[in-house]
Parts: structure tokens; sequence; C-alpha cells
């Protein structure tokens, strides 16, 4: 387990470099010399919005993050490939709101899962849910599409899942850009 978690910490790291890396401000700088320029210039960052830097937002299960919008639609509560643990899958539909493709797994650096224990609120691991007779995960096409580069303006339906500790209550944060929270939801276990 101690080994897995390193794997997440190293991967969390690089991703957040990358993230990071693509939600960069852009500087643009105004031509004043005539009001021909100013006018052209308006039109042309209309046109090249940047939607990295919308105002990231958690309402209704709906998480805006900049260039990806997570719609929630489902919970449920499956067997975990580690013996006697369960996992919380959430099940979300992925939007690129981009030109360019996006990485939906990501998700992982801004929302986090919590369950309390006899000594601790503890932050959970992403999840793996158990295979089926045929050594296949039931959800290995949500699984693919976290995985994938999301291509511009498009929509594909994923998963985000957490290995459980316990039957307490889960609740899940959701951070923006900065880190800092700007939303939650309790999910029942039981």
């Amino acid at each position: 387990m101690k080994t897995r978690g390193v794997l997440y910490a190293t991967a969390s790291l690089a991703a957040i470099a990358l993230f990071a890396t693509g939600c960069s401000s852009n500087n643009d700088s105004k031509d004043s010399s005539s009001k021909n320029n100013e006018k052209t210039e308006k039109v042309t960052k209309a046109k090249n919005k940047d939607v990295s830097n919308n105002k990231w937002s958690y309402k209704n299960d709906v998480f805006d993050a900049g260039n990806l919008t997570y719609k929630f639609t489902k919970s449920e509560i499956m067997d975990s490939v580690t013996d006697g643990k369960q996992v919380l899958v959430l099940y979300t539909d992925v939007t690129n709101n981009s030109k360019k493709e996006q990485d939906p797994s990501n998700i992982y650096m801004v929302v986090h899962a919590y369950q309390k224990t006899d000594t601790a609120n503890k932050q959970l691991d992403p999840g793996i849910v158990a295979l089926d007779e045929n050594a296949n995960s039931p959800l290995q096409t949500q699984e693919d599409a976290m995985n994938d580069k999301l291509l511009p303006k498009k929509t594909t339906q994923g998963v985000v899942l957490f290995e459980l500790e316990n039957t307490n209550k889960v609740t899940v944060k959701f951070s923006n850009s900065d880190f800092k929270n700007i939303g939650s939801k309790t999910y029942s276990v039981q």
C-alpha cells in the first residue's frame, strides 16, 4: 500500500507541474496607437479566450475546473481490488472546454476525499475496483476515458474512484487552481 501511495504522490507532483504550466496567465499588451487598433485587439481577445482562466466553481454536482467541466451523475459503492475494502465510485461526464487536448485524470490534484477513522479524518487514496470473473474491470471503459487525452470541445463518461477505510460518510472536497477549497459534498457509504 505504501508503494502505491508513493506512486500516486509522484504522479500527482508531476501532474501538478504540468497543470500549473497550463494554468499560467496570458500577458497581453495593449496597443493604444489608434482607435482602429484597439477595436481589432478587443475582437481578437474575444476570439482567443483562454478558458483555463475561467473562475472555478462547484455547484449542484458540477465541478467547473477551467479547461474541464465534470458533471457528477451518480455514485455507488463497489468492492475494491484490495481484499476486504470497498471503493466509492463517482460517475462523471467530463467536457473539454478548451481548444487543446486535456487530461481528465488531473482531477485527482484538486479533488480529495476524506473519511473519519477512530483517530483521524483520513484522506483517501484513489481506488481500483475488483475485477470480474474474467479478470476484467467492470469500469474499464470509464477508467480509460479518464486516462486518455480528451479532444477539444468533446465530452466523455469517466469515473473518479476512492478506496474507503470503513463505512463512515465520505466528504469529497473540491479545490480551485490555487488549491483553495471551493465546495464539498458528503456521500453516505451504507
